[in-house]
């Protein structure tokens, strides 16, 4: 999670910063943060403007996804480390990734306008059988997840 929350201060956003780290047999294979796709300028006025950067703005679990394809490093059965609960959007690549397990805070420590799209994407990756660890504030006590039943099935 440190490697994690380093990679998440190289995100220009402003306002949200998130980082992951993809793992297999102890060993980095990508990491990602929020930001706009590589050929496009990340200029901060890009991220002032919220209606373009919620359409463009690539998540740091996606970024990650991303990067190990384009590096040829393979995601199944690795560990996703990531600064944020993953959203529903990224729990659904994670899960077609093959990343089997995913470590992060817990979902309702996050600002509340997400909560119900981090519990959401809970209860997909539980259903998908990706063990999902949520970080205490020690960073060391780690509670596995279950369905939030929240969303019902």
């Amino acid at each position: 999670m440190r490697i994690a929350k380093e990679v998440q201060s190289w995100s220009k956003d402003p306002s949200t910063k998130c980082g992951c780290v993809l793992v297999h047999d102890r060993r980095i294979i990508s990491t990602g943060y929020n930001g706009l796709p590589a050929s496009l300028s990340d200029s901060l006025d890009r991220y002032q403007n919220r209606e373009f950067k919620l359409a463009t703005i690539i998540h740091a679990e996606k970024n990650a996804i991303f990067n190990a394809a384009k590096n040829g490093a393979s995601t199944e059965g690795a560990t996703a480390y990531v600064t944020w609960p993953p959203c529903s959007q990224c729990a659904s690549a994670l899960i077609q990734a093959g990343v089997s397990k995913v470590v992060c805070p817990d979902p309702k420590t996050g600002p509340e306008r997400w909560v119900s799209n981090f519990l959401l994407a809970n209860d997909l990756l539980c259903e998908a059988n990706v063990k999902v660890l949520y970080l205490g504030d020690s960073d060391l006590c780690q509670t596995e997840t279950a369905p939030s039943v929240v969303h019902p099935g």
